[in-house]
């Protein structure tokens, strides 16, 4: 069915799995919502930064240039594949363990110590499958088909407590008026078990609206550090008309996720459309660059 699939022709195919996902028929030329503007720029982007931060390797040393190094999480191994032997030594080395290809958007995977040889083989085996595939060109996000595949593996972060890093997504969207910027905070909850998803303005004051997941939190508590990180995101996102950018928080110190140009690939159901032409109208510069 996928090799049928990519035998449509582009423009019907994405129009397809949009009305599909998305449950409304769209105009890609003149967009107007949120989803719209997303795949406007995935058939029109021309900023040469996209490449660049989408880069999981390469998008590192740009954060650092904008906003130092001591936010960037360590790179414990880069290569053009990854061994068996090599995963086990660095699980040996740093514990546990994020192991994800740099041109694509997942499934990132992670290694344990005490994991079973056969879990350490899976997880290589997938990442170096992945390697081989040409995600810009299968998710129609072409930026990313300029990007050179190769193995990133960083030391898994936790929290002093043990529990699980929480990921903040801030989507900034730049404005006409120089200078100006709205930003949206997004927080997912249950990932691996029954998915719940919360949206926020900067001030967090919730937001009445779901998209992809139901929205069960309507309250969230000041995040240490809450102030930094609408910094770093905004600073971030300077050179788009908007991004998505995704920090960590460890116990108050932030540590930089990545940079998104095509949330959700621009197919994303909102429980309204009217929350789809509202974050739209946020939207307020050409949506290619």
């Amino acid at each position: 069915m996928k090799k049928l699939y990519r035998l449509v022709p582009v423009p019907i195919r994405e129009r397809a799995a949009f009305v599909v996902r998305a449950g409304y028929f769209p105009q890609f030329k003149h967009p107007v919502t949120y989803n719209q503007k997303i795949n406007h720029r995935k058939f029109n982007w021309r900023n040469p930064l996209f490449v660049t931060c989408a880069d999981k390797i390469a998008v590192k040393d740009y954060v650092a240039e904008k906003i130092g190094r001591e936010y960037v999480i360590e790179n414990v191994f880069l290569g053009d594949k990854i061994t068996n032997t090599e995963a086990k030594w660095l699980l040996g080395q740093h514990g546990a363990l994020v192991v994800k290809a740099n041109h694509n958007s997942g499934p990132v995977q992670f290694l344990y110590p005490g994991d079973r040889d056969d879990r350490i083989q899976a997880v290589c085996q997938s990442i170096n499958q992945q390697l081989k595939e040409d995600y810009g060109k299968d998710k129609q996000e072409p930026w990313y088909s300029h990007i050179k595949p190769r193995v990133l593996v960083e030391r898994k972060l936790r929290m002093d407590d043990g529990s699980d890093l929480r990921d903040y997504k801030f989507h900034v969207f730049n404005g006409k008026q120089e200078g100006s910027q709205t930003v949206l905070l997004h927080i997912d909850y249950d990932r691996h078990g029954q998915p719940h998803r919360s949206f926020f303005s900067e001030s967090l004051e919730w937001l009445p609206f779901s998209l992809t997941h139901p929205c069960l939190k309507t309250s969230i508590d000041r995040p240490e550090s809450y102030d930094l990180m609408v910094k770093i995101a905004k600073l971030l996102a300077r050179s788009f008309s908007y991004a998505r950018i995704d920090l960590y928080n460890v116990n108050g110190k932030i540590y930089f996720g990545e940079i998104t140009f095509a949330h959700g690939a621009g197919r994303s159901k909102f429980s309204s459309i009217i929350y789809d032409k509202w974050m739209g109208k946020l939207w307020e510069l050409d949506p290619a660059v």
